[in-house]
């Protein structure tokens, strides 16, 4: 069963690498400036950080994990194919245009496909993003009950097959010319593995919407709210629940303290069941979530540095010498590269800490997590400008300014570091939240502070829309 669904895994990762390869379709066959490309990268990253957020509030609401994976992999399979239509030779005999991967044959048309495929692709990512975890999640119980040897085999041989097969087609699909079939593999994998997700489906346990405890924290705000001018009672004990809190009350946002008043003109069950009045406890609650949002926002930095990797980094590497003996190394190994550092380096940080820092390890190690992220992501930055002055150099002392197509003698292996950089920062900093919001978050709770956060980082994406105006 799992073999059905981890198929969807493999093919986002193909996907994945097909659109890191997006700046420099745009830039060599598109012919727009690296400003433009850049600003249409960080824009489709933004809204792909955004929508996870709203799509966790349609599962736990709405449809369950099932149909936002099932909707969310159509959508990233459309897409795909748009993309792919979007590349000159596909419709050439339709639109009448040329079918040479030059901007003349570019027409509006294939400017169409490109800036439909990718809010549907932020969709298709955002999708996976909040689904497929739980959604496997909601499957275990069920395999563990019918556990056998013959459908562990199957998995196992089918998730191995499914992994050979990713990496092969990962790593072959630099060495792959024509961008029709660049983008065109990667669509045609990601319906295939949609057709055999579907192939189960009747054998998948369904777990319907649960309820979203976001919808809470915005009805105590509207309680809150509702009784704007109410004074609070003199006596704490007078609060809806003060009975039942188990912790002492916060000093901070004593306006929201007001969604606790019980009115004298109405029973408790009638404003209870009109979202009226609220528990103190569950006004605390949602005083510690608001109070949490400045520290999210404060992950814009992380975001900024991100976006280098899908835009500025590429563009560096484009042409540079790639010649490692006869061997033309692909740009997307650097990208492998960034992934293996994502996976590696935040498992040898925690061994580490927790050598180092024996006594309340679990509670600190959050806080530690994201200052190392704070510190890789600068040095990252300082790396990646380091290569570019002395890539400049290069440029400028063998006279290549008037001529930007040429290869330049210098190896692109110097960017080999600040993609380990990039990788480690990402990994550390993915890490350290879900520490940090585990630890101080309720479960209930802890999925949608995950997205808040993940909002926070896509701001620092709209960052690099200005960043690289600068």
């Amino acid at each position: 069963m799992f073999t059905k669904i981890t198929v969807l895994i493999w093919a986002d990762m193909l996907t994945v690498y097909a659109l890191w390869m997006l700046m420099i379709y745009l830039t060599d066959v598109w012919k727009v400036t690296f400003v433009h490309a850049a600003g249409i990268l960080n824009i489709y990253l933004a809204v792909a950080g955004v929508l996870p957020l709203i799509l966790q509030f349609i599962v736990d609401t709405l449809v369950g994990s099932y149909w936002v994976l099932l909707l969310s992999s159509l959508s990233f399979s459309t897409g795909m194919g748009f993309l792919t239509m979007s590349t000159p030779p596909v419709l050439h005999k339709v639109t009448g245009t040329c079918g040479s991967y030059e901007p003349d044959c570019i027409g509006d048309t294939q400017k169409a496909l490109l800036y439909t495929a990718l809010p549907l692709l932020a969709i298709g990512t955002a999708g996976h993003t909040v689904s497929l975890p739980s959604f496997l999640e909601e499957q275990i119980s069920n395999v563990i009950l019918n556990l056998t040897p013959r459908v562990c085999l199957a998995d196992f041989f089918g998730s191995f097959a499914a992994f050979a097969i990713g990496c092969f087609a990962v790593m072959g699909l630099a060495y792959i010319k024509p961008w029709s079939l660049r983008f065109g593999i990667p669509a045609i994998i990601i319906l295939v593995a949609t057709l055999i997700f579907l192939t189960r489906s009747c054998s998948y346990v369904y777990v319907g919407p649960q309820g979203s405890h976001l919808a809470t924290v915005f009805k105590v705000l509207m309680a809150a709210t509702s009784k704007l001018f109410r004074r609070l009672p003199a006596d704490d004990k007078e609060l809806h629940g003060m009975s039942d809190l188990a912790k002492p009350r916060t000093t901070g946002l004593r306006c929201l303290d007001k969604a606790a008043i019980v009115l004298p003109d109405q029973s408790v069950e009638e404003q209870q069941k009109t979202w009226k009045l609220w528990t103190i406890s569950e006004v605390e609650a949602t005083k510690f979530i608001i109070s949490l949002i400045p520290m999210s926002m404060s992950f814009v930095f992380f975001g900024l540095v991100s976006s280098l990797g899908y835009t500025f980094f590429v563009e560096q590497g484009k042409h540079m010498n790639r010649k490692v003996g006869k061997l033309t190394v692909p740009l997307t190994i650097f990208w492998w590269f960034c992934d293996q550092a994502s996976s590696y380096f935040p498992k040898v940080f925690s061994c580490f800490f927790s050598l180092v820092c024996r006594k309340n390890a679990q509670e600190r190690a959050p806080i530690a997590g994201i200052m190392m992220s704070m510190l890789l992501g600068i040095l990252c930055s300082i790396t990646a400008a380091k290569v570019e002055s002395r890539r400049l150099d290069v440029v400028k002392s063998h006279g290549l300014l008037d001529k930007p197509d040429e290869t330049i003698p210098m190896t692109v292996f110097w960017l080999l570091p600040q993609f380990l950089l990039l990788g480690a920062l990402n990994g550390m900093y993915d890490m350290s939240l879900q520490s940090y919001y585990s630890y101080y978050i309720s479960p209930t709770m802890f999925k949608y502070m995950l997205q808040i956060g993940r909002i926070g980082e896509s701001l620092g994406f709209v960052g690099g829309i200005v960043a690289v105006y600068v």
